[in-house]
């Protein structure tokens, strides 16, 4: 193998290491919990990428002083006289070329060639150029066809890939493409958007009225998920008695109404009297029972709540006449409010939310008024804040709003992201 080959194979074997080095180093060190959720099978296919990719350059490493096989080793020596081909590890046959000369007719005493070919399908094409004066230009224009091997003889080198047909300047541009984003954005780049990425990302933009992700996040749908197997179990109108239809409201059976009169008489409670109907329950409203039951609560009493659930609230009427006035408490990233705030009273926290990785994330967003000049924070510092949960019309969107009562600077939960 000559040097530069073996220098373009190391370097292959570099490239393939590098990559699968970085995809372990992202699965190990944990940075894979800002890109991709933790279910289905992306984080998996990161280690076993780069497992795989770790395994072929090694492979190629250990298998770089191997002989190629092939067609190398074919001897082409022609020798005119016998035109004797000797293929060693292809077809093995042998074109041997018998010329028997002898000289008849034209000017030159005419020439007949008897070739005799092996059946080895060869077509092998023979010029001949007679001179009439004397000279014998018995030029012999080869053409070697061959038939039984189906091989090409005509072997200009061998190209292994583009860093081996390639120039060394162009070498070094492909390795730089392949190996310098990666190795700076494996090192440089942080693991989180910047506030103006967020803000271009849709921050002062929410829909309150989005229903894309409510069946995750609505406190309205998790409530029903219960009161859905009770109203089947409720008796259906059509299959009640018919006596209990005909009657008008407020006249009780005849027999009740006897019971009822000696009961009177007697002091004693009648028996086997049905009890009256009771009011129909829907089942499609949320109560304060709904929420204690689904939601947290802190030591103080407080509902913990992300804010991609305060985010549905703004769209759901029953939710909000329950939520309006309850203590909230919960855990988000801050920056300034620049809609709808012209007293400079408010901030807007939000969370990132991801559907299948980092590149499609949102973010969910609610404000938070303190009711006076809003203190200052660094641009997406993790905060906790309590507060009394509210409700505005500003412009065609109901919009739920923490009245803060406390916001202080905490660290951020283990997972930045909301899958």
């Amino acid at each position: 193998m000559s040097a530069t080959r073996t220098l373009v194979h190391l370097l292959s074997v570099a490239m393939l290491l590098l990559w699968g080095g970085v995809l372990l180093y992202f699965y190990i060190s944990g940075r894979l919990s800002n890109y991709l959720p933790p279910d289905g099978i992306f984080r998996p296919m990161v280690l076993v990428s780069g497992i795989g990719l770790c395994v072929l350059g090694l492979f190629n490493l250990l298998t770089m002083g191997a002989e190629d096989v092939g067609c190398e080793g074919h001897d082409h020596g022609h020798s005119h006289d016998e035109h004797d081909h000797d293929h060693k590890e292809c077809c093995g046959h042998d074109h041997d070329h018998a010329h028997d000369h002898s000289h008849k007719d034209g000017c030159c005493g005419g020439h007949e060639h008897k070739h005799e070919h092996g059946t080895c399908g060869h077509d092998h094409g023979h010029k001949h150029e007679h001179g009439c004066c004397g000279g014998h230009d018995h030029g012999h224009e080869h053409k070697h066809e061959h038939g039984c091997c189906g091989h090409d003889h005509g072997h200009e080198g061998h190209a292994h890939g583009i860093l081996e047909e390639s120039s060394w300047p162009g070498r070094i541009v492909v390795l730089l493409i392949l190996a310098a984003p990666l190795s700076w954005a494996a090192l440089s780049t942080p693991d989180r958007y910047s506030p103006n990425a967020i803000v271009n990302k849709g921050l002062y933009d929410p829909n309150y009225t989005d229903t894309s992700r409510a069946d995750q996040f609505s406190l309205q749908n998790k409530a029903k998920a219960p009161a859905q197997s009770a109203t089947a179990s409720a008796p259906k109108a059509a299959d009640l008695p018919p006596a209990t239809t005909a009657k008008p409201a407020g006249t009780p059976p005849p027999g009740v109404a006897a019971a009822s009169a000696a009961a009177a008489e007697t002091k004693t409670p009648p028996k086997n009297i049905p009890a009256p109907a009771q009011a129909s329950k829907s089942y499609g409203t949320f109560t304060l029972e709904d929420l204690k039951k689904q939601v947290p609560q802190s030591k103080d009493g407080n509902f913990i709540l992300e804010v991609p659930e305060l985010y549905y609230t703004g769209g759901d009427l029953e939710v909000q006449k329950v939520l309006t006035g309850q203590m909230v408490e919960t855990v988000a990233q801050i920056l300034p409010e620049k809609v709808n705030n012209a007293d400079g009273h408010r901030m807007r926290i939000f969370r990132m939310l991801v559907q299948c990785c980092a590149a499609d994330a949102r973010p969910y967003s609610v404000p938070v008024d303190f009711g006076k000049k809003a203190p200052e924070f660094k641009d997406m510092t993790w905060v906790k804040v309590v507060g009394k949960m509210n409700y505005k019309k500003e412009g065609n969107q109901t919009v739920p709003i923490i009245e803060t009562t406390k916001v202080e600077e905490t660290t951020a939960p283990d997972n930045a992201m909301i899958y």
